[in-house]
């Protein structure tokens, strides 16, 4: 089940509207795939509902910025792997996708 949809990052990422609806596909797969390694794995009840409930929004806006990330990536000139056109600078997943697929719960303070 994929986190989000051509219409969600281009409602989220103004960039995406200039983008190809096959670029757009490719890069929201990529970033799921990221995105799902890092991410809880979510749990349902045994057996679990039908259809599955959707993932959390956040789910859908890490996958949209990291997608940002990879496209953004694939602009830069410098520290790139690959020939000729098809190049990429390596980048792990930002901060901000990070703790919305992580989120840090607070901590109480005593003292």
């Amino acid at each position: 089940m994929a986190w989000a949809t051509r219409e969600q990052a281009r409602a989220h990422w103004p960039d995406a509207a200039s983008l190809t609806d096959e670029v757009l596909d490719v890069l929201l797969d990529v970033a799921h795939e990221q995105c799902a390694a890092y991410a809880p794995v979510l749990v349902y009840t045994n057996p679990p509902p039908d259809p599955l409930p959707a993932p959390p929004e956040r789910y859908m806006l890490a996958t949209v910025y990291q997608a940002r990330e990879v496209y953004a990536a694939g602009q830069r000139d410098g520290d790139t792997i690959g020939l000729g056109e098809f190049v990429i600078r390596a980048r792990p997943l930002t901060a901000s996708v990070k703790s919305l697929l992580r989120p840090t719960a607070g901590v109480p303070r005593v003292g």
